[in-house]
């Protein structure tokens, strides 16, 4: 198991309202890594066009002011909500009331496990999935801070997929099996179609 607790926030809305929030969020993610409010983050899209229920953008924060309960659930209790720093807390409450969002605040590992999400990976263990999805976040909102700065160094998406590749073989290692799974959670926040970029970064 993972050594510290994951707080998965669900802002369940549609995709217009994701794609705006995921903007906000980005930004707020590196913030509050810098002022060591949390040690990672996983921000995804889940959305339809048209919109279904369901759809919601996934943030999940690991945060180390926050202790894992010794009783595990999805729904954190509220001694545990109340760990979490009112900075962070606060914030995403607002954004939420702002833009009309219904929000669920889970225990994201425990609930990757519940759900046997590992079975959507390949068979991944729970910490190398959550490793391998904040490795491609991280990756992904440095490729859009680059993008919105004019400062990418591809012009093709073929050399930006071969990026990708590479800077996911750096962390993660040129072996690492779980390569394709970390490929598509950079693709993700980017909105791209991560199996046509797959095949254009593979040998």
């Amino acid at each position: 198991m993972i050594k510290r607790l994951w707080i998965h926030f669900d802002l369940k809305c549609d995709g217009e309202t994701q794609q705006r929030l995921h903007k906000v969020l980005r930004c707020e993610i590196k913030d509050w890594e810098k002022r060591t409010l949390i040690k990672g983050a996983i921000l995804t899209y889940h959305f339809h066009v048209p919109s279904i229920r369901g759809d919601s953008l996934y943030v999940c924060l690991d945060m180390p002011a926050v202790k894992i309960p010794d009783e595990r659930k999805i729904h954190l209790s509220n001694d545990t909500l109340g760990q979490i720093p009112s900075e962070i807390m606060g914030r995403i409450r607002h954004l939420c009331d702002q833009n009309q969002v219904e929000l669920d605040v889970i225990d994201y590992e425990f609930n990757l496990m519940e759900n046997r999400t590992w079975e959507l990976y390949r068979n991944a263990p729970i910490e190398e999935i959550i490793r391998f999805a904040s490795i491609g976040t991280e990756i992904a909102i440095q490729i859009l801070d680059m993008t919105e700065s004019h400062e990418q160094p591809w012009t093709t998406y073929e050399q930006l997929a071969g990026s990708i590749l590479l800077q996911l073989k750096k962390e993660l290692g040129a072996e690492y099996f779980w390569l394709r799974e970390a490929f598509h959670f950079v693709c993700n926040p980017l909105l791209l179609n991560d199996s046509h970029l797959w095949t254009l970064a593979s040998p």
